[in-house]
């Protein structure tokens, strides 16, 4: 069905048949090239750049079911730890060799810059088919940094790790079983210590990105998202797993 998408927190999204319609910026011909470039690579299930029209970018459209929050039980399986991170341990190693002379990018690049991250791989931006995950969007938002970038902030989506656990959501007590999931699934030899020191800064990072949004784009909304990311923050620095 032709007509706005729900969701895009930031930005606004319309269907057009196979096609879908967002708010283009000075860094979309970068990632419409590493785009591009994931699909020569392997990555068959992410969104195929189709052109760049005035002030909006054109895309393939992904036909499967994106949660929205507040992100229904399902989207905490066992399975969706496991096999979100092993699509992003294929995206990852898929942009080695990415040429990002001259790239423009929204989000701030991170260091080490060992691959371009999505910096938004989360259960709200994956498509799913009977549970099952089957692509992923919003590539907008990526940029070059650390694999545990990406990781920690899909592990405080998806466990979940936060100071307020969702009803439907496994419990804290459970969160350092969830986080080694994903760690095992993705194969990194980082440790939960890691993902949680980690997720600390990403969600103080996302707090004051989304209070500058909140004005540039004039959606006041953003600033209680901010103070949300803050509190979690502070939570996750003051406990182990």
């Amino acid at each position: 069905m032709d007509g706005p998408l729900p969701g895009g927190n930031m930005n606004a999204v319309e269907r057009h048949g196979d096609s879908v319609l967002r708010t283009a910026g000075p860094w979309t011909p970068t990632v419409h090239r590493y785009l591009d470039y994931l699909r020569i690579a392997g990555v068959d299930w992410a969104p195929r750049p189709l052109a760049i029209e005035d002030d909006r970018e054109r895309l393939s459209f992904i036909d499967g079911d994106v949660p929205l929050y507040p992100l229904p039980g399902w989207v905490f399986a066992d399975a969706v730890l496991e096999q979100g991170a092993r699509m992003l341990r294929q995206l990852h190693d898929a942009s080695i060799g990415f040429g990002i002379d001259g790239s423009v990018w929204q989000s701030p690049s991170k260091i080490p810059s060992e691959v371009i991250c999505h910096n938004d791989f989360a259960p709200h931006n994956l498509a799913f088919r009977d549970g099952v995950i089957i692509g992923a969007i919003d590539f907008d938002m990526g940029s070059p940094g650390p694999r545990l970038w990406d990781i920690a902030y899909f592990a405080t989506r998806a466990v979940p790790l936060g100071a307020v656990t969702p009803p439907n959501a496994p419990g804290m007590g459970d969160a350092g079983r969830r986080v080694q999931l994903i760690l095992d699934a993705y194969g990194s030899d980082a440790t939960i210590s890691d993902v949680l020191r980690v997720a600390v800064i990403r969600l103080h990072d996302l707090a004051a990105m989304s209070i500058a949004k909140a004005d540039e784009l004039g959606k006041p909304h953003l600033l209680a998202e901010a103070a949300e990311y803050d509190r979690d923050a502070v939570f996750l620095s003051d406990i182990r797993l």
